[in-house]
């Protein structure tokens, strides 16, 4: 079972290579960093795959596979921070467009 960590560093301007050397273009980066599209649909499915372990437990609970309750509990714990922080990005990204969308209008 893997930690529910976020890891900023990866996401660090990262250009070792001089303009001249790229032989491959990649168009969800952009000098070494990842589009916003690409990082919010990584985080998606980080949040999807949070919740399916959480339900794969929850069965074997049920099932009577799990022998510590508290790993069932902590994974839907994880999934459960992982969705309202997503749902938080949402609700700013979606007020982010209403102020952009008055100060156009």
């Amino acid at each position: 079972m893997g930690d529910f960590r976020i890891d900023l560093s990866k996401y660090a301007l990262k250009s070792n290579q001089s303009d001249k050397t790229r032989k491959t273009i990649d168009y969800n980066s952009i000098d070494g960093m990842k589009s916003f599209e690409s990082l919010l649909s990584e985080s998606i499915k980080g949040v999807n795959d949070l919740q399916k372990e959480s339900d794969k437990l929850i069965q074997r609970l049920a099932t009577g596979d799990v022998d510590d309750i508290s790993e069932v509990v902590l994974a839907s714990s994880r999934a459960e921070v992982a969705m309202r922080m997503l749902m938080e990005v949402r609700n700013k990204l979606v007020e982010a467009y209403q102020q952009i969308s008055r100060m156009q209008g």
